[in-house]
């Protein structure tokens, strides 16, 4: 049976106390214009004030901060597909304080750069919270307007990359090669690294052990709770573990066949205020 919306009166409802909410930014509380809808907004920051509300997303640490504070959210980001956990800093400016970093070990980092030039896929690196490209591209504006951070440009990304990277992310507007890209890669790195998607151009490479669901079980564990007892919104492949693993998730409606295979009921997309659907339904704002 499919997932019915939330708003439905016979859509499912959770089981059990939620103690916790897990949302992920792009594509569910944030629409294709990086706009957050005002309902959204008071939404996730009612619940905020009752209960741990987590943000769970690909962005770089400093691309979600500001979205981070906009939802009056105080505890760590779960970045970079969870590649990167980090504390919200007391001060208006800065890095909080890192408790977690996984990043993609120098070898598949090198193997996948090798294989993007070879296919002409635009591929960005990260490290020390910096955007990393060799080439100055349309993909690279792309997703630099999107995150909102300046990009650094370099002559040549593989000796950066002996160090390894946060993540890798090739980003590419045709969606017949973002599927070949995805599969390319796949098979490429192998068992060297998880290959997934976050946004319909983005092919995100991330060290194979990390996941959302994984740190944001680390994350909630230092306040003595788990992933069972959250209620969990997202949209994307990126999403899939964590949705499968929350006591109660959610998807937007929109969302590819196999996220809307793991959840309990989906929502309307965030140009709609869907994560606002969800919080009122379950009465958590």
């Amino acid at each position: 049976m499919s997932p019915r919306d939330i708003r439905a009166p016979d859509a499912m409802r959770p089981g059990f106390t939620v103690r916790c909410v897990v949302l992920d930014l792009d594509g569910t509380c944030l629409d294709a214009m990086q706009r957050l809808h005002p309902r959204v907004r008071d939404a996730v920051r009612s619940a905020a004030r009752r209960l741990p509300v987590i943000v769970a997303t690909g962005r770089m640490y400093l691309s979600a901060l500001p979205w981070a504070r906009e939802l009056h959210i105080d505890l760590p980001l779960v970045c970079y597909q969870g590649a990167v956990v980090r504390d919200i800093p007391r001060a208006t400016e800065g890095l909080g304080e890192l408790f977690f970093e996984a990043p993609l070990a120098p070898e598949p980092s090198l193997r996948a750069l090798r294989v993007a030039r070879r296919h002409r896929w635009h591929y960005q690196a990260y490290q020390d919270e910096k955007l990393l490209c060799e080439e100055d591209r349309p993909e690279a504006h792309l997703y630099a307007r999107i995150a909102q951070i300046p990009i650094t440009f370099v002559d040549d990304l593989e000796p950066l990359l002996r160090r390894g990277t946060t993540k890798a992310v090739c980003v590419i507007e045709d969606a017949g090669e973002v599927k070949r890209c995805i599969e390319t890669m796949s098979r490429e790195l192998g068992a060297a690294a998880r290959v997934t998607r976050s946004m319909p151009q983005f092919v995100e490479i991330v060290n194979p052990a990390v996941s959302k669901a994984a740190a944001v079980e680390l994350t909630l564990g230092r306040a003595g709770l788990t992933l069972a007892e959250a209620v969990a919104v997202g949209d994307a492949p990126n999403d899939l573990e964590m949705l499968a693993a929350a006591g109660f998730a959610v998807a937007v409606a929109t969302a590819a066949p196999e996220v809307l295979a793991v959840v309990a009921a989906t929502c309307a997309p965030p140009e709609r205020a869907g994560v606002a659907d969800v919080l009122e339904a379950l009465a958590l704002c």
